[in-house]
């Protein structure tokens, strides 16, 4: 049995499914560009280490470098970075917190000596405020 459309009645036009795929991306791709941002090009004027305010997000137990490569933790001065290792938790990340003026030589010693004590997960804290 076939079904025919009434007279007077417009049977429905058939719209292309492709036609509403283009449109939501469409609006995706909108909405990344309205709400991504922008990253400045690194330039000759590039700041990025810094390091104050330690409280806030690096917490205590972070291994803070001095530009002449004094090793605090807590603003308390340590021996070395054995002992910054034996006052860690098991497992837990060395937080290496340099000041901006540390040579980047004298960072990368650090790291190796960290790595050669048997670190395992070694993070860098910035700050990233602008």
């Amino acid at each position: 049995m076939t079904v025919r459309a009434r007279k007077g009645h417009r049977q429905g036009a058939r719209r292309d499914p492709t036609i509403s795929l283009i449109n939501i991306v469409f609006l995706i791709l909108i909405f990344f560009m309205v709400s991504s941002t922008l990253s400045r090009p690194a330039g000759v004027d590039i700041e990025m280490v810094a390091v104050e305010g330690l409280d806030c997000c690096a917490g205590s137990d972070t291994l803070q470098i001095a530009a002449d490569g004094g090793l605090f933790v807590a603003g308390a001065p340590i021996a070395g970075a054995q002992a910054y290792l034996d006052g860690l938790p098991e497992g837990a990340p060395a937080r290496i917190a340099p000041d901006r003026r540390l040579p980047a030589r004298d960072l990368l010693m650090q790291v190796g000596e960290l790595r050669g004590l048997g670190a395992e997960r070694i993070l860098i804290v910035v700050d990233h405020s602008p």
